[in-house]
């Protein structure tokens, strides 16, 4: 059964033209199968031609032996009798309720494929976020590192300005007092010059 390029026209005029030329229900079905067209489609169709031919309306889909439609649910759609009321067998209406099955699995194989498409698709972002954030945190060990190495060194270099400092002050502490010395005694000299001049 054909999954691309359905045609989305009802056969109606093809269902006419086939049982015209003595085809029933099942050769009708097969034909448009192969044709590309939907159960719906079919079923749409054999029970619009139905209706135009006479041979009457359509009925609700056939229960089952519990007295509930297909599985206990609610049919999604109606498509009517399509094996009882045209003069179908059971095999008839089996061949056709397993080609909607079908249609419907197929339909939902895709969108579980789509699902796994996204889960993959999902899960290697999220892969490639967890390397990022681990090259990040790499990364930032390094920078904590190097900021810590930096501390390490201004801490020695002000250790090390600080005892220049500490000598320097034990210099000056040694040549102030003899500095302050020598100038008080060259201002007594030049106040004894300027008084002789």
């Amino acid at each position: 059964m054909p999954l691309f390029n359905k045609p989305t026209d009802l056969p109606v005029d093809q269902v006419k033209a086939m049982r015209a030329k003595g085809f029933d229900n099942n050769q009708i079905v097969q034909a448009l199968q192969r044709n590309g067209y939907s159960s719906t489609q079919i079923f749409d169709a054999l029970n619009q031609a139905n209706l135009v031919s006479g041979a009457g309306a359509p009925v609700d889909p056939p229960l089952s032996p519990g007295g509930s439609v297909g599985m206990g649910q609610e049919p999604a759609e109606d498509y009517g009798d399509a094996g009882i009321g045209m003069g179908g067998t059971n095999e008839e209406i089996e061949e056709l309720v397993e080609s909607i099955i079908e249609e419907k699995w197929e339909a939902l194989v895709k969108d579980i494929n789509k699902i796994l498409e996204w889960k993959n698709a999902v899960d290697m972002k999220i892969t490639k976020l967890e390397q990022r954030f681990e090259s990040l945190q790499e990364e930032f060990d390094k920078l904590h590192q190097a900021i810590i190495g930096k501390i390490g060194e201004y801490d020695k270099n002000i250790l090390a300005v600080g005892a220049d400092i500490k000598a320097m002050e034990k210099v000056f502490s040694k040549v102030l007092p003899v500095f302050t010395e020598n100038v008080n005694e060259l201002s007594r000299i030049t106040q004894a010059v300027k008084k002789k001049a």
